[in-house]
């Protein structure tokens, strides 16, 4: 495997679509990241977000997020009560940690949910909702952010661990057009609590597990972003080692890295403004292969 290919479209006429093909990069890591897509091709999982495309069109906006949040919402709460509010504006930090806090208590981490009692004669929408609640808390928090795809199987079971290698990979720099891997677990890493100054999380949960789901960037850091999103990261760490440390974590440890994993990178002929151009005519994720 060499490439991946990544084909969008509009949702409503499939035959009008558009490719974006990426060469894989050649690190110890992408071949494991391989075996995660073929698994989930293979037992043909759909893609669960085919909407997912962040800033780069005009249908994930601020009325679509925030009207299916609060559909979903009420529709868990009609088979079991669990949030009993409502969500009026996407800057509304507080309220959305609050949900996400909801969701992280109930869901528990991965697959814990498959034991737990909540969901027992249940209708499988239950957990569903429950799930994409999730998924639109952070769309609400990336509209007006920085464009990017996300590609997500939530049916692949998340099992695979990342090991000290690598983290090794691990960068916080965002380079245009490539392909990283996407945050796994269930809860908050280092990166979102500093950022979304959280007072109603459970758990710290860093990058523990990884899988299929990738995202691909169309934002272009310079080292000076990097420098000061490193200096927050470990200032978020220092103000709080006595918590970190009551998650089971030393302030050193390699789990705690922060970043993702460069994965593969674009090929185009297209320049940076002419294929963000070229992305609004399009807001269907059609399908992820490798060749």
């Amino acid at each position: 495997m060499e490439y991946a290919t990544l084909r969008l479209s509009d949702s409503n006429d499939h035959t009008k679509y558009f490719d974006l093909r990426f060469k894989l990069l050649d690190n110890h890591f992408v071949p494991k990241w391989i075996d995660c897509v073929l698994e989930a091709q293979q037992k043909q999982y759909p893609i669960s977000e085919p909407w997912a495309m962040y800033n780069l069109n005009d249908t994930i906006n601020k009325e679509f997020v925030l009207g299916n949040l609060n559909r979903l919402m009420k529709e868990v709460d009609a088979v079991q009560p669990l949030f009993g509010l409502e969500i009026s504006d996407v800057k509304d930090q507080d309220t959305l940690n609050k949900i996400h806090s909801i969701f992280e208590e109930h869901h528990g981490k991965l697959d814990e949910w498959k034991l737990n009692p909540l969901f027992q004669g249940k209708p499988d929408s239950f957990r569903r909702n429950l799930s994409e609640i999730n998924q639109f808390v952070h769309a609400c928090e990336g509209q007006n952010g920085s464009s990017k795809i996300r590609v997500v199987w939530f049916d692949l079971p998340k099992y695979k661990k990342f090991t000290d290698e690598d983290y090794a990979l691990f960068t916080n720099k965002r380079n245009f057009g490539s392909i990283y891997h996407l945050y796994s677990d269930v809860g908050k890493n280092i990166e979102s609590l500093a950022e979304d100054n959280d007072d109603h999380h459970h758990d710290l949960v860093p990058n523990i597990h990884y899988s299929a789901d990738i995202v691909v960037r169309f934002t272009q850091d310079s080292e000076a972003d990097v420098e000061i999103k490193t200096k927050s990261h470990e200032e978020y760490k220092k103000r709080n080692q006595n918590y970190i440390k009551s998650q089971g974590y030393d302030i050193n440890d390699p789990r705690l890295t922060t970043g993702s994993i460069e994965i593969a990178r674009l090929e185009t002929n297209l320049g940076n403004n002419e294929l963000l151009q070229e992305l609004k005519n399009y807001n269907h994720i059609q399908s992820f292969f490798l060749s």
